[in-house]
Formats: structure tokens, sequence, C-alpha cells
């Protein structure tokens, strides 16, 4: 007589272990990983004790940024209306300033503006070499 082998169930494998494990591959690519920083923008605050400073109006350079369009003034150099960014990093870049250092750029914006013209009038007034710039907005 054949004896016939019975077939013996598939062992199951333990997944008890298997969370433990995702949770270590986890925290170990956490801890590896490259995480990019991008910069901000690059701005020296003034101190918390220091004390305002006073500044002469003609050393005043006023930009007006409302939505597209962009003014410039100074009580030398008068108003300035400009219908793009363009047309002002280039109208900035040409003007004669002298004693860039004692020159403080003022710019204000409204509600109204883009958030990215603002920051692009920074960098046009940063690049030109105003070291104290002044953001304020509009209420």
């Amino acid at each position: 007589m054949i004896q016939l082998k019975k077939k013996r169930g598939l062992e199951e494998i333990s997944a008890s272990s298997m969370s433990d494990i995702a949770f270590l591959l986890l925290v170990f690519f956490m801890v590896t990983a490259v995480f990019f920083v991008k910069e901000g923008l690059n701005i020296q605050l003034p101190r918390k004790n220091s004390n305002p400073t006073l500044v002469l109006r003609e050393n005043i350079y006023e930009i007006l940024v409302a939505g597209e369009t962009i003014k410039m003034r100074n009580k030398v150099l008068g108003t300035r209306d400009y219908k793009d960014l363009a047309e002002f990093r280039k109208d900035l870049n040409d003007l004669e300033i002298p004693n860039l250092d004692e020159k403080v750029a003022l710019i204000k914006t409204t509600g109204e503006t883009k958030y990215g013209n603002m920051l692009d009038a920074l960098s046009a007034v940063q690049l030109r070499g105003f070291k104290q710039v002044s953001v304020k907005r509009l209420k």
C-alpha cells in the first residue's frame, strides 16, 4: 500500500516586526538625507536696543510699488513714474547718486502689490548699492 504524505500548509511569515523595520528605515533616511535650504532675503536688521536714525529728507529715495506701477520720489530728483520694473532698474542704475552710503531707500507697498514686484524692487535697490533700505506697507 502506498502512503500519501499530507501536504503541509504554507508557513506564514510573521509581520509583527515589519512596522519596526519601516520605522527604522524612515529614521535612517531622515537622518542621512540632505535638505536644501533656500536663501531668503539678505537683510541685516537693526539691533533691539538701537536708537532710530535721523535722516535728511534729501537723502531719502522713496519708491512706491503699487500693483504694477512704480514711482520714485526724491527731494532733489522730483517724482518719476515707471510702467514696468525693467525701466525702473535701468533708470535707477543710470542715476547719479553721490554719497550712496548716506542715502536711504524707502520702499512703500500697497495692499494690491504683488509680493514678487516688491521683492524685485528691493533687489534692484540692493543691486544699485543702497546700504540702508526700509520697507513699509501702506494701509
